[in-house]
């Protein structure tokens, strides 16, 4: 009977870290993009749309690694910084389709944030904005979603923008 109870349990743990891990579907779907031999990519480069259909609305994570493009382990302390700092200012501050940048050439890194789209949903405003970070000569993009709730602050979703064609 005991062994029973702890299969059970394993069971339910398993499931429960499934269920957590599916709503990372599509997270970490980054977009490698081609740099100049020297130098900062300037033009943001078009965003990746997706056909998936992901619900509009629900977020619920807080700032992670994600937000790194797979430079997590590779930005300095400093880069961690003023890429949280650039996101949040934009979707803060910015008009839809604006780029706001961030630079560090002692470290060969820079990024940019763009607000793509901006919508309410229950009482809370979201934007689905598009990132990018380089570091020396590799390059990622990504589009996410933020929703700006009374309570929480900014919260994210990871999934993929299923909005507006540009």
């Amino acid at each position: 009977m005991g062994v029973m109870r702890l299969f059970q349990l394993i069971l339910l743990i398993s499931i429960t870290f499934i269920s957590a891990c599916s709503g990372l579907i599509g997270t970490l779907e980054t977009r490698s993009i081609e740099t100049p031999s020297e130098g900062f990519i300037t033009k943001m480069p078009k965003p990746i749309f997706s056909e998936e259909t992901n619900p509009r609305g629900y977020v619920g994570d807080g700032w992670n690694g994600v937000q790194y493009l797979g430079f997590v382990y590779l930005l300095s302390g400093e880069d961690k910084i003023k890429h949280q700092s650039t996101v949040k200012f934009a979707l803060e501050n910015s008009p839809d389709m604006k780029v706001v940048s961030w630079y560090n050439k002692k470290n060969k890194t820079m990024g940019k944030v763009r607000v793509i789209e901006s919508f309410p949903v229950s009482g809370a405003t979201c934007r689905y904005y598009q990132v990018l970070i380089q570091k020396k000569n590799t390059a990622r993009t990504a589009v996410y979603q933020a929703c700006l709730e009374d309570w929480m602050g900014w919260v994210y979703n990871y999934g993929r923008y299923i909005g507006k064609k540009y």
